[in-house]
């Protein structure tokens, strides 16, 4: 088994910094489940997993929801808990060749983020639904995996690999309110060190893009702003950074 090189996960973004609203279910499960390693069958709260077909967990929604939050999170708390696994970005593949599947089954954790990028490609759709059959069949790895779309949308051309990836359980994230996302960006201010005021995050939410990638990528351009100008976050900087879009 060929492993490709490990990649460096975003360090902020675990089960403690998730701004969970709605989707707290699923991120205690997630939570419990990696902190279970390869142990989890021992714990009755995983018994619907294990009496799936597939030990499987989708995460599904709409772009900026937090379904690679929530498997890097994953990833992180398993690598503190020295659980082998490994993590895949399939939005990433055209610089691998399906074959990187073969052999994945033997860790006890694959977490693959963003499978609806091989959607409607014949021999990734084809390898990963032999991966998936052989994951049933070794009955010794968890399959932990995030689309946009659900697991029967017709993106995915095969049939057979729409079937399997239903066997197991799927969660829909729902999407955050106004408060919550506020919450967010309070939580990476404090995180990254930054100074700011209540009224300058208020306004950024109000004046930019709601998206959540979005408004983390514009307080990672105001933390350079407010380091360069050694002031705090305010409207006027906020003001001044969006006067250069």
């Amino acid at each position: 088994m060929q492993l490709p090189l490990a990649v460096s996960l975003p360090d902020d973004e675990t089960f403690a910094s998730f701004e969970a609203g709605e989707n707290s279910g699923l991120a205690d499960f997630l939570s419990a489940l990696s902190q279970s390693g390869s142990r989890w069958r021992d714990n009755t709260a995983f018994s619907s997993l294990d009496n799936s077909p597939l030990a499987g967990v989708g995460i599904t929604g709409a772009a900026g929801r937090g379904k690679s939050h929530l498997l890097y999170a994953v990833c992180h708390q398993l690598a503190f808990h020295q659980t082998r696994h490994i993590y895949l970005n399939l939005r990433e593949y055209a610089d691998w060749t399906p074959v990187i599947f073969d052999g994945l089954e033997r860790l006890p954790y694959v977490c693959l983020d963003n499978i609806d990028a091989i959607a409607g490609i014949d021999e990734w759709e084809e390898a990963l639904f032999h991966f998936i059959n052989r994951v049933v069949d070794n009955h010794t790895s968890i399959f932990i995996w995030t689309s946009s779309i659900g697991p029967n949308h017709p993106a995915f051309k095969l049939p057979d690999l729409r079937s399997r990836l239903s066997w197991g359980i799927t969660w829909q994230l729902a999407g955050l309110t106004d408060n919550e996302r506020l919450n967010v960006l309070k939580k990476r201010a404090a995180q990254r060190g930054m100074r700011f005021s209540e009224q300058a995050l208020a306004f950024l939410l109000t004046h930019c893009d709601r998206d959540l990638p979005a408004l983390l990528a514009m307080l990672d351009r105001l933390d350079t702003r407010s380091l360069q100008e050694q002031k705090k976050l305010s409207v006027a900087m906020i003001k001044r950074e969006l006067e250069k879009e």
